[in-house]
């Protein structure tokens, strides 16, 4: 190749590759890939660890400073986050995990609660420890996360939305962004299923 048209091309490369990629919006994702999304209720049922939409319906996307003023005014924070390769014990409700979980500290684990599908053990589970930490109250604050590029936090902020529950905010960087801010996390246990 000669040398002034390897110039253009690596300098077309560059500004190619130095332009801001600009995210998408939730429609648009289930436009590209509707496969990825259960057509009725629209959530994120395969490849969960994917980047993730701008915006998430029903409940505003917040940052990180914006988190750490909302649990220092009382938000309850629920970690949605996986229980990699792990389970629950079906005799006493004990989840039985594999690695260590860190989360922000003060936040609640409920894991597997951001999967597109639920089984309906796992619905109540959700809906239960929901009551259980907002002592009923509709309107309480919830900060809803897992880990950056993960769709689990986008489908339980909705599912909780529909849950009927008002104040719902979505941190999509979870976790990963709250380390990022150069805070420190803390092993968490998850919540035991009640299997009575």
């Amino acid at each position: 190749m000669r040398p002034f048209l390897l110039a253009v091309f690596i300098g077309l490369g560059g500004a190619l590759l130095a332009e801001p990629a600009v995210a998408a919006s939730s429609e648009e994702h289930r436009a590209r890939r509707p496969d990825l999304f259960e057509p009725t209720t629209g959530l994120r049922i395969a490849r969960q660890r994917a980047p993730t939409p701008d915006d998430v319906p029903g409940a505003p996307r917040i940052d990180v400073h914006t988190v750490r003023e909302m649990m220092l005014a009382g938000a309850v924070l629920l970690d949605v986050g996986a229980a990699a390769q792990s389970h629950y014990d079906e005799l006493d409700g004990t989840w039985l995990v594999r690695e260590p979980h860190e989360s922000i500290p003060g936040a609640t684990w409920l894991p597997e609660t951001g999967r597109g599908w639920l089984s309906e053990e796992m619905r109540v589970y959700l809906s239960t420890h929901l009551e259980r930490l907002t002592q009923g109250d509709r309107y309480r604050q919830l900060v809803v996360f897992c880990i950056a590029d993960c769709w689990m936090s986008w489908n339980a902020t909705q599912r909780i939305t529909a849950l009927g529950y008002r104040n719902v905010a979505w941190f999509a960087e979870g976790v990963d962004g709250w380390r990022d801010a150069g805070w420190g996390l803390q092993p968490t246990e998850p919540v035991p299923v009640n299997v009575d």
